[in-house]
């Protein structure tokens, strides 16, 4: 796989600005940077005009990714100086970095030059065409819905030329591309979708910004999550991205704030307001638990300490807010100690549940306690699978966060708090069963597939009390 990047800025006033530009909270350079790593780019040569700005957050320089610069007309180190296949990368484009994942993917397949385009143009948004003509690449603005539209990339052989060759061109990147490519064997590579936009004012930079954001949700997500609480969830992340704030600060500010709230408010359910207001706060949390992930994927800065963060940040709310219920049961039912021991048998489930997540979580080495259920569900071989896990895969849904937090905001509406300490009691009595089943399989399962547990794979939403209704992990960057 192709490990080499040339990420160019085109030797002119508005390249040397681009850089600069600002697409979702990050600098148009800092965001090519991750993006490139996050596809697996591991050396990578920023070839651009003198006179640009080159700052780099101490996160990039964590990032397993080798940056070196080159001003047009200078001279590389001999290190760098070499010939091989690289990944050739228009500075003024932003990519979601599965387009250049499944690029880079691909590979050449024998041809000199790939270059991957779409066949209708992106939205809200003007490209480069590019096309094949007599054995070299062709490229203009685009002007018809029919052109095959750049995407900015392009794999290159290792002899189609060497990055001091490309530094010392005095033309556009185009131009030395179209030369080197007469005669050679090249390839348009067809992607769809296209999740590339080309930035270069502050409309466009809106445009890329709401492409990236067009893929922050999973489709593993609940039903609620992704009609409903992502209508809220998104947009709110749109603004919060812009402002700097980390998503740890975010897992705080707004989800365990709200959690909290809701855990204190509800332990008076004798009064219909403070139930109402429970309500609405705990399906406000669901919603804001979204935007952390959202921004960490956004922002390229997910990490194992970040999905450790967010997930014992999340369980301290669902235990206050246990607590808070049963508080709630005995202020309504002050006489009846049935409510007490039940509920405090539910808390030793609880306590038990969340001691085979967290233990599960350690021995994968990802702190996103998510995995319990999805390895459980994807991971053990059908034969393996009896009643309970059919059980699992069919009612499941149940089980996730969106699922609970809405139902949650509909019965305290409905002034039926009744209803919400039933659903958590019957919910724990079944889950700790079937995890006394299935605890073993699961383990195995997870030690026999470890790849599905790197960071931004697993997906989102699932046992609410257990946090399996995260988006992928959060992190917070500069940490």
């Amino acid at each position: 796989m192709i490990r080499q990047g040339i990420l160019v800025f085109e030797n002119t006033h508005q390249g040397a600005r681009s850089a600069g530009l600002r697409v979702a909270g990050l600098s148009l350079l800092e965001r090519q940077i991750r993006t490139l790593a996050r596809a697996g780019i591991q050396r990578l040569l920023v070839l651009a005009p003198a006179s640009m700005n080159f700052e780099l957050s101490k996160f990039v320089e964590n990032l397993d990714i080798s940056v070196e610069r080159l001003s047009w007309g200078g001279r590389l180190s001999p290190a760098t100086n070499t010939a091989e296949d690289c990944l050739v990368l228009c500075g003024d484009y932003v990519h979601h970095h599965s387009s250049l994942s499944a690029l880079l993917k691909g590979g050449l397949k024998g041809f000199d030059l790939v270059a991957q385009a779409v066949d209708e143009p992106p939205q809200d948004g003007v490209s480069q065409t590019v096309s094949t003509t007599s054995g070299s690449a062709e490229f203009a603005e685009a002007e018809s819905p029919s052109s095959s539209v750049s995407s900015g990339a392009f794999l290159c052989a290792a002899d189609l030329f060497s990055p001091a060759e490309l530094g010392a061109a005095s033309g556009s990147l185009q131009d030395f591309l179209k030369d080197r490519t007469r005669g050679r064997k090249i390839e348009v590579r067809i992607s769809t979708p296209a999740l590339w936009r080309r930035v270069w004012d502050r409309r466009s930079s809106r445009s890329a910004k709401n492409m990236l954001f067009s893929q922050v949700t999973k489709s593993t997500s609940g039903f609620v999550s992704r009609h409903i609480n992502a209508r809220v969830s998104i947009p709110t992340s749109k603004l919060l991205i812009e402002t700097g704030i980390s998503p740890h600060a975010t897992t705080i500010l707004l989800v365990l704030t709200t959690g909290l709230a809701s855990a204190y408010l509800v332990t008076r359910p004798d009064e219909y307001f403070m139930l109402a207001l429970a309500g609405i706060l705990w399906q406000f949390a669901a919603i804001f638990d979204r935007c952390d992930g959202e921004i960490a994927r956004v922002k390229l800065c997910e990490s194992n300490f970040g999905a450790w963060f967010d997930t014992i940040t999340d369980n301290i709310a669902y235990v206050c807010a246990y607590v808070g219920l049963m508080i709630g049961m005995h202020r309504l039912y002050p006489e009846t100690t049935f409510y007490v021991y039940l509920g405090a048998v539910a808390a030793g489930e609880l306590i038990l549940c969340l001691a085979f997540a967290y233990g599960y979580a350690i021995k994968i080495g990802n702190g996103s306690l998510q995995h319990y259920l999805m390895d459980s569900i994807h991971n053990v071989p059908a034969s393996e699978k009896g009643p309970v896990y059919r059980f699992m895969e069919r009612h499941g849904f149940i089980a996730k966060r969106d699922f609970f937090s809405f139902f949650f905001f509909l019965a305290a509406i409905a002034n039926c708090v009744q209803l919400i300490y039933w659903f958590l009691i019957v919910g724990l009595h079944l889950l700790v069963i079937g995890m006394l089943i299935l605890h073993k399989k699961v383990v195995r399962a997870g030690r026999e597939t470890p790849e599905s547990h790197q960071i931004g794979e697993p997906a989102e939403d699932a046992l609410p009390v257990l946090d399996s209704l995260k988006a992928p992990p959060p992190s917070v960057e500069d940490r």
